[in-house]
């Protein structure tokens, strides 16, 4: 599955920046919390129409996201005031003539002052492009590399903006990226057959290609044909190999890796230093490379609520449909974690299991348990049980998106996780 930057983004502003914000702006927590849902795919969708804009355009973001690195910290403690002016700079840099428009839309949509909306925003984007900075560092990305890694990202940015600020889809560009989407996930294929015999008409019309005409027609039979006749002869695949139940026949699932923010699998796999001088080869940006990098820095000095705001998500840890039982081909990923822990001796973990918001919620959440558990039972058998402090499953408690939504986007709700704790 593809990396989602707005998930990355969304990772990153925790309880203590909500809180702190709305200590700072004097607003409440839910209209801060509220802003910031529109806030970050507002801004990632100024961002891209800046990079994609030219190559001018493509160099200014490379720069801004270089520059705001350190407006980054480990333990997502984004520095509010200092951090304004910049802020600012980018603002205007990225939204030109077009702030105040794009700041009342946000106002009246989460019930905040324009005053405090634009301050948010300044407070935020320093973080942002540094996120964006940091995964350029991470992935060796040049400034065309960066554009086109935004690009990549439109479909995500399109679906995060908010249902109630559709006046920001022309100003921001999202409408167009709408249609693009819709054609990519939904070919239309009765304008496509229109185009086709629009083709033959015109060629019919070219006195010298006439003899063109009938064969083309022939081909065209043909190829229905055999595409009927394979479609009759292929053997269907049955409705367990597609979805599959739990044991009580409630949440659907793909059994596949779980996980809200998955690696960027087309950066290949990379080698994970650790401090007792053993590698891994993970996936670059998976579980292994986060773990590591967050364990590197100076963790220790986040509180508690911090830490537990803090997830890491595996992204290579699957199950046999609809039950616990941990695939062979996962096991390397636990061998990893293992690892790590045995690395970093004062770190611990907590493991969490969640599922997506379709089927039963008590079927739902015994599942994720017992996910949660089968993953510590992995890591307990490989000598690292004093370090895996608790498994706990969530079930859908946390599930982002409906049990109507399509399955690619309750996918990113299916994970287990893991929680440093000191």
């Amino acid at each position: 599955m593809a990396f989602n930057l707005i998930e990355m983004v969304k990772n990153y502003f925790t309880t203590d920046f909500t809180n702190h914000a709305s200590s700072t702006l004097g607003e409440n927590t839910s209209g801060i919390s509220k802003a910031l849902s529109a806030i970050i795919p507002t801004s990632l969708a100024g961002i891209l129409n800046k990079a994609t804009s030219g190559t001018a355009g493509a160099n200014d973001v490379f720069e801004m996201a270089k520059t705001s690195v350190n407006n980054i910290s480990p333990g997502n403690n984004v520095p509010l005031a200092a951090d304004e002016a910049r802020g600012d700079s980018i603002l205007s840099g990225l939204f030109d003539g077009k702030q105040s428009g794009i700041v009342g839309a946000i106002s009246a949509f989460s019930g905040i002052k324009d005053s405090s909306t634009s301050a948010l925003m300044s407070m935020a984007l320093p973080a942002i492009m540094g996120l964006l900075g940091r995964h350029a560092e991470q992935n060796n990305l040049s400034a065309s590399g960066l554009a086109g890694f935004l690009s990549s990202q439109k479909d995500h940015i399109m679906q995060a903006m908010p249902a109630g600020l559709t006046s920001l889809a022309g100003m921001l560009g999202l409408s167009s990226l709408e249609g693009a989407a819709s054609q990519l996930k939904s070919p239309d294929l009765k304008n496509t057959s229109h185009s086709a015999i629009d083709d033959v008409k015109t060629i019919s019309e070219t006195p010298t290609a006439k003899w063109l005409v009938p064969l083309i027609v022939i081909l065209i039979v043909v190829a229905g044909l055999w595409y009927f006749s394979r479609s009759c002869n292929e053997t269907k695949p049955s409705a367990a190999s597609v979805t599959d139940t739990t044991a009580t026949g409630s949440n659907k699932d793909t059994g596949m890796a779980m996980r809200t923010t998955p690696p960027d699998t087309t950066a290949g796999s990379i080698k994970v230093q650790l401090p007792n001088g053993k590698e891994l080869e993970a996936n670059k940006g998976g579980i292994e490379d986060q773990l590591v990098t967050f364990l590197n820095s100076n963790w220790k000095s986040l509180s508690d609520d911090s830490l537990k705001n803090k997830w890491f998500n595996f992204d290579n840890l699957n199950f046999n449909l609809g039950t616990a039982t941990i695939t062979p081909a996962s096991e390397k990923q636990l061998d990893n974690i293992a690892e790590i822990l045995k690395a970093y001796p004062d770190a611990k973990i907590k493991i969490g299991g969640y599922t997506d918001a379709s089927g039963n919620a008590a079927d739902n959440k015994k599942l994720s348990q017992d996910r949660a558990d089968a993953a510590k039972a992995g890591l307990d058998k490989r000598g690292v049980a004093s370090q895996v402090i608790g498994a706990e499953g969530y079930g859908s408690q946390y599930a982002k998106y409906p049990a109507s939504a399509p399955d690619d986007q309750r996918a990113l709700d299916r994970h287990v996780s893991v929680s440093v704790r000191k």
